[in-house]
């Protein structure tokens, strides 16, 4: 650039000139802060050059992405143009700073507010009538090199992963990889956690609940990956660590691809629509494909899309919990509505009320004690335990059935298998008559190939889970004696109030139904529950044995509640009455030592009850009744009752 007498600079204030110098590394490990020196000498150098007065440096010194338009020292730099301050900005090269069209438009904003910009090597001054074109052409330029340059990366790196099994030195968990390994080939299992590996796959498979699989790891004392952010294992590092394909032995590069937010300038990760590309490496394989394919299949239909799985809107899988939670969190449902119940009821912490009542979707909001349902529920399988002894001989048979049969108890699952497999070959069949006569849409023919191939997978995957069962004898226990002994143990070893005893009660009751009752003379709502009690449901094979498993389950009703003292002291209150006590006599008699009105309300509830012809005391509330004042969601004018979608009440 030439000194002309218009390229001379003249302070504004007309003695001292007000320059700015803005200096930006990216903060990358090959980046030292000297070049950070070096932009600041460079650009007081070109000052120098056209202005010999006494000048007032302030030094703008960041890093980040230049991409990245969201940058604090940006909205420092626009606020200065716009105040007029600074009688030029000097960069030494702009694109340091900031790229793309949004480069010109910072200029622009310095043009308009009468602040002179110099990028050095750019050649850009906007005292020149085309720095506009300059700033341009330098942006182009700048974009065209970073486009070319990921591209070149890209395809390097993808070739060498595909011909040599290039790795980026990245190992996980279960694998050992010493110092200097390059390539997949380097890398072996580490045979110290083949077992505790292979047990998570099965603790996974059978309670799809990456936080039991995480505790089961911190037991074993798994080490996390030396890359891992957390060095406790988590849930979400679970799921990760079972979906990567390098556990059946085939890693994988290029499953994301980083796109271009033109807003931020930022880059975020997406799923590449081309899919990743393979290496075979079976030595380093913890799982064959068949079966790996099939818990990431199992995993999916749990997880999809982040949610649970749907079918016509309905959540298929309402047993299962998105977290894990203490006993009967997200596990109980409320009978009139359908929906979870959840911790924290009406204020109490103890306490579970419907979710669906929260938001005014549900009349029913009596909520239950959880430590109470706990103990009640506690004592009654105990007694089943005690009572199912005198089937230990017809229990043992099913047993001995069961294991001749050798998974025939997944006939259904078979018939279903074979069903799909049908209809996959003649779906795959007209896809192929497509093909060969080209008659379709070629966008149409990918998509229908991509279904058939996903297909494919998943019907490999349930094949071989089928094919592994029958060719071994169901794990079962062998006498109604050993199944007390493994639930007695789980029970001894876990606290009421744990995340671990809410696990093993959903194994145990996979359905838990509640509803209010109350005294047939009135009185507070009660909640009670219809249970469907499976004593098999924590043995993983029980569903190779479904006699057997039929036999060891129950629908059961389970109560929630004290009852209120009239119900407690009524038997007791009749029987001394029939020995001719009066009501005052039979208070002073009772162990509880009620007032002479509670006997009275006692002998009143028990001439109503037979009067009646009832066979228990309690009635079911099917609707809010209008003689409870403490029951008032209902009349809220934001009130709606609306079941779940798809939901059909048991019936009771």
């Amino acid at each position: 650039m030439t000194r002309t007498s218009e390229s001379v600079l003249t302070p504004k204030n007309g003695h001292l000139l007000k320059a700015a110098l803005v200096a930006r590394i990216s903060g990358c490990a090959d980046q030292k802060e000297a070049s950070l020196d070096d932009q600041e000498d460079n650009g007081k150098e070109k000052i120098g050059d056209i202005y010999s007065g006494e000048v007032d440096f302030r030094v703008i010194a960041t890093k980040g992405k230049g991409e990245n338009l969201d940058r604090p020292e940006l909205e420092e730099i626009e606020r200065l143009y716009k105040s007029g301050e600074f009688d030029v900005f000097v960069y030494d090269e702009l694109s340091r700073l900031i790229r793309g069209g949004e480069a010109v438009r910072l200029l622009g904003v310095g043009v308009d507010h009468g602040t002179r910009s110099i990028s050095i090597n750019d050649g850009i001054d906007t005292i020149n009538d085309t720095w506009e074109q300059d700033a341009l052409a330098a942006c182009s330029d700048n974009v065209a090199h970073n486009q070319l340059t990921s591209m070149r990366i890209k395809q390097k790196t993808m070739n060498r992963f595909k011909k040599f099994g290039k790795t980026a030195k990245r190992p996980i968990s279960g694998y050992i990889v010493e110092e200097g390994a390059t390539t997949y080939h380097d890398w072996r299992k580490d045979p110290m956690w083949e077992e505790c590996i292979r047990e998570g796959a099965r603790i996974l498979r059978r309670t799809l609940n990456g936080e039991e699989v995480a505790t089961h790891f911190q037991k074993c004392k798994f080490p996390v990956g030396p890359h891992a952010r957390n060095k406790d294992w988590t849930g979400s590092m679970v799921l990760r660590f079972y979906r990567n394909t390098l556990l059946k032995g085939m890693p994988q590069r290029g499953k994301m691809a980083t796109v271009k937010v033109h807003g931020s300038g930022k880059r975020k990760s997406r799923k590449n629509p081309k899919g990743p590309t393979y290496y075979l490496a079976p030595h380093l394989a913890f799982f064959d494909p068949a079966e790996f394919d099939d818990l990431v299949a199992l995993l999916a239909d749990a997880n999809a899309n982040f949610r649970r799985k749907t079918k016509n809107g309905v959540d298929v899988r309402a047993g299962v919990p998105r977290k894990r939670t203490r006993s009967f969190g997200q596990h109980a449902r409320c009978w009139y509505c359908g929906r979870h119940y959840v911790w924290g009821g009406n204020g109490m912490t103890d306490n579970l009320m419907c979710s669906g009542s929260r938001h005014w979707r549900c009349w029913n909001s009596i909520g239950f004690n959880g430590p109470l349902a706990a103990e009640k529920l506690n004592e009654v399988i105990m007694k089943k335990l005690d009572a199912i002894e005198g089937v230990d001989a017809q229990f043992r048979e099913m047993v001995k059935i069961a294991q001749r049969g050798k998974g025939d108890g997944q006939a259904v699952e078979w018939a279903q298998l074979i069903a799909q497999e049908k209809q996959y070959a003649k779906e795959k069949e007209n896809t192929l008559a497509l093909v060969r006569a080209c008659s379709s849409d070629v966008l149409v023919l990918k998509e229908q190939i991509e279904s058939l191939e996903q297909t494919r997978v998943r019907l490999a995957a349930w094949r071989h889970r089928l094919e592994s069962a029958k060719v071994r004898l169901p794990d079962l226990p062998e006498s109604v004696d050993e199944l007390r002994s493994l639930l007695l143990t789980e029970f001894n070893a876990l606290s009421i109030n744990s995340v671990e005893f809410g696990d093993f009660i959903r194994q145990l009751i996979p359905e838990f139904h509640v509803y209010l009752v109350r005294l047939c003379d009135g009185g507070h709502l009660l909640p009670r529950a219809r249970v469907r009690l499976d004593l098999l449901g924590s043995v993983p094979d029980a569903a190779q044995a479904p006699e057997l498993r039929a036999l060891m389950s129950e629908v059961i009703t389970l109560d929630l509640f004290v009852p209120p003292q009239r119900e407690l002291i009524r038997e007791a209150s009749v029987k001394l009455r029939h020995e001719g006590l009066e009501q005052r006599e039979i208070a002073a008699r009772l162990k509880t030592r009620p007032t002479q009105t509670a006997v009275w309300k006692a002998l009143s509830l028990d001439r109503i009850v037979k009067e009646a012809g009832m066979t228990e005391p309690f009635v079911r509330i099917d609707e809010p009744p209008t003689d409870y004042a403490k029951l008032r969601r209902h009349k809220n004018e934001k009130y709606r009752f609306e079941p779940l979608a798809g939901y059909e009440r048991p019936t009771l």
